[in-house]
């Protein structure tokens, strides 16, 4: 295996005029492979910059920055200015992609929006992220992580004991729409090379967040009846239909196990010593075990509850299970999983080094890691706007 051998994106330039997550991560993604990831960004720099978590012994840490803007230049330009916007249409001919992340019409406000640019440069592939899409009076919003998920239903899914939606404590919208936008950009990069078409790429998070419910979706997009029966008072809520996959309390915490197929079913009721769960009818097949789910998950407590996690887990792996524990964040990083997948990735050096996360994909041929620290504000503007005033 050669990880020393060139990049897909060798040679492509992307002006990256994002902020916050999802859209840098994009623009991450495409840096890790090979491509020259230049940062535009108002001259103070985006607000990211300054959303810090304070830890012992050092100096407060973007950490929203920091891990989707490495390996990127930087430009600082008024985009409000005639000056400005002249240095960004020039810089922006020279480019493979554009991406941006403001609210639908923004940029044409501005004079930089497709048209104008691919009327310049027909090749270039102009990338659009949102939170809503912009394809009517709902869509032209700003939002976030936090009220998209909210409008797309993720947090009422996961309701707390007393009703309240549960917030989901990170940025799964954000993340998932950056690699889907990532995603989006290289399928319209390989369709220029081979048919020479420059595309408008558009994805707005609210279709992402939609999409990662497809399967709970699906269930009301063809129900054909009223309101569903209510649920006896009291009763666990579930939200698909394969039962048994939850956490499970367990002698000393819970133990997460999903043995839903029916022979993971079996497996399961046999290695813990309770057969006499296979002959109930309430748990006869998957649909019986969700509809009869309060009362599954009492039955398998009750047993559950007789060893540790770790025992649980060691014996259930043992007997062909899955089965694991549910770490928080701070055992994730140190689990040996984490390490033999070599997630954590050194970048800068002596006070400036930290530590981040790589992204996922690996391939056999290089190494797709930009391991530069991210720029500073405006830190090439030299080697990109002189000349072109």
């Amino acid at each position: 295996m050669n990880a020393n051998g060139p990049k897909p994106l060798d040679g492509f330039r992307v002006l990256d005029f994002t902020q916050n997550v999802a859209g840098p991560l994009a623009g991450q993604v495409l840096a890790d492979l090979g491509a020259e990831v230049i940062k535009v960004e108002a001259p103070g720099g985006e607000a990211a910059r300054q959303i810090t978590s304070v830890l012992p012994g050092r100096p407060p840490l973007a950490t929203y920055f920091l891990p989707n803007n490495r390996g990127k230049k930087s430009v600082a330009v008024d985009l409000t200015t005639d000056e400005g916007k002249q240095q960004i249409l020039r810089l922006a001919d020279t480019a493979d992609v554009v991406l941006e992340g403001f609210r639908p019409g923004v940029m044409e406000r501005l004079g930089l929006g497709p048209s104008e640019l691919q009327s310049r440069n027909p090749r270039l592939v102009y990338a659009r992220l949102s939170a809503f899409g912009g394809n009517g009076p709902h869509g032209d919003r700003p939002g976030v992580d936090l009220m998209v998920a909210a409008e797309a239903g993720m947090t009422t899914g996961m309701r707390t004991p007393d009703g309240k939606p549960q917030i989901i404590p990170f940025q799964l919208v954000d993340n998932a729409s950056g690699h889907v936008l990532a995603q989006a950009i290289l399928a319209a990069l390989l369709n220029r090379e081979r048919h020479g078409v420059a595309d408008v790429v558009t994805v707005a998070m609210y279709d992402v967040a939609v999409s990662l419910q497809v399967n709970q979706l699906t269930v009301h997009l063809n129900r054909t009846g009223g309101d569903q029966p209510p649920k006896p008072k009291g009763r666990k809520s579930v939200g698909f239909a394969t039962q048994p996959s939850d956490a499970f309390r367990t002698a000393d915490g819970y133990v997460v196990i999903s043995a839903y197929i029916p022979k993971h079913w079996e497996l399961l009721c046999r290695t813990i010593d309770r057969p006499d769960l296979l002959d109930d009818e309430r748990f006869a097949d998957q649909r019986s075990r969700s509809i009869n789910y309060c009362e599954l998950s009492d039955e398998l407590e009750s047993t559950l509850s007789t060893k540790t996690s770790a025992e649980w887990v060691e014996l259930l792996r043992r007997n062909g299970l899955m089965a694991c524990l549910p770490y928080t964040w701070k055992q994730v990083v140190g689990t040996p999983l984490f390490a033999e997948n070599e997630l954590a990735l050194e970048i800068g050096r002596g006070d400036d080094a930290v530590t981040l996360i790589r992204t996922p994909a690996r391939y056999s041929t290089f190494t797709a890691a930009a391991t530069d620290p991210p720029p500073k504000v405006g830190e090439h503007n030299a080697e990109f706007l002189t000349g072109i005033d």
